[in-house]
């Protein structure tokens, strides 16, 4: 403690006597997570290095359909749709442990954040689709959990945040309870803690039943992958997918991205480098998997050759795609790809994207992400 102490103390003296901040170097993840979404639900861990991983069983197939999760410190956070039992998985990686919670019945939950309550408890938020509403779950120790719930959340709630105050809501603005079928641009809804009227905020040419958005302190950037019909084939696109960058403080929307022609799908994340990675399909007929990488601060597309999707190689050239990507403080990008059998690899490129590392991972990958 007398350490610690003398340390905290000499940092004071230096930012007090220098008017320059303590230069950080970039430092490498502590770990990273993979989501296996199906055949073997569960989650896999892996080291910055070398090949050994960890891995954690959440469900039976028939209980998880998860296409992605949020990491939050030290928590995951999952959920299953109606047709796999409306269900919230809480994960302790320290623990490496994990909690199922029974949401309501054929409410189709989307996506779970962690939340505080207005008395400062801790909740977990879960968007449920089919109910047009937000549920707030309280965990508190070994009790059994209490769910209490935002109504008249949108037309079809994906995701949700807190700022300033209030809850906000990504809405799909889709029939999410039939056939998915996009009924106009997603919206954000402004829900205020204390009641007050409500805001909307249309996010014009955002559309796909699959909406999220990623916070980096007062902007919100929302994605959504895009419009198809997928009745009959050959699939047919309908729109491409957008990211659009959102001041939550000033309620209005600073720009709007949209995806190469012809590609859908648009799962945005943020990189420990401060770029946004967007993996999306090159078309609805190979399902080709691409990565986009934005610069955050007007989202253009930063290119490394010919296309607008980075130009992944391996060590000898060959060229490697990979979906749901995310680069680390080094600005190595991460990212997982799956192969015969749905056998998952966890794949590293350098910054000059040349393949460094490639890992088994599990199986039937859907999400990554880096602590």
């Amino acid at each position: 403690m007398r350490e610690l102490a003398l340390l905290s103390a000499l940092l004071g003296v230096a930012a007090c006597g220098e008017s320059t901040p303590i230069a950080v170097p970039p430092q490498p993840p502590r770990g990273i997570v993979v989501l296996d979404g199906f055949i073997q639900p569960g989650l896999t861990f892996l080291g910055d290095t070398g090949q050994v991983t960890s891995r954690l069983p959440l469900a039976p197939p028939t209980e998880l359909d998860a296409g992605g999760f949020t990491l939050e410190r030290d928590t995951v956070l999952t959920v299953s749709s109606r047709g796999a039992g409306d269900l919230l998985y809480i994960v302790d990686i320290g623990a490496l442990s994990a909690r199922r919670v029974q949401l309501p019945p054929r409410s189709n939950p989307s996506r779970a954040r962690l939340f505080r309550g207005s008395n400062g408890q801790a909740l977990i938020a879960a968007a449920l689709r089919d109910s047009s509403a937000i549920a707030l779950v309280s965990v508190a120790g070994t009790a059994a959990p209490t769910i209490a719930r935002i109504a008249n959340a949108g037309l079809c709630p994906t995701d949700m945040f807190q700022y300033d105050n209030a809850t906000w809501v990504v809405d799909a603005n889709s029939n999410c309870r039939t056939n998915y079928a996009v009924q106009g641009d997603v919206r954000l809804i402004r829900i205020p803690a204390s009641g007050g009227t409500r805001d909307t905020i249309r996010l014009p040419g955002v559309r796909g039943s699959g909406a999220s958005a990623v916070i980096v302190g007062q902007v919100a950037y929302v994605s959504a992958g895009g419009e198809a019909n997928f009745a009959s084939f050959p699939f047919s696109l309908i729109a491409s997918g957008a990211v659009a960058k959102v001041d939550l403080a000033a309620r209005r929307v600073q720009t709007i991205r949209p995806m190469p022609a012809g590609t859908f799908g648009a799962g945005t994340r943020r990189g420990l480098d401060g770029f946004l990675y967007v993996s999306l399909s090159e078309n609805l007929s190979t399902f080709t998997s691409r990565i986009l990488k934005l610069r955050a601060d007007d989202l253009s597309v930063v290119t490394t050759g010919t296309t607008p999707w980075l130009d992944l190689r391996t060590a000898a050239g060959a060229p490697v795609t990979c979906g749901s990507g995310q680069a680390d403080a080094l600005g190595r990008l991460h990212c997982i790809v799956n192969g015969a059998g749905s056998a998952t690899s966890l794949i590293v490129f350098s910054p000059a994207l040349v393949e460094t590392r490639r890992v088994p991972a599990g199986q039937g990958g859907v999400d990554l992400a880096l602590r």
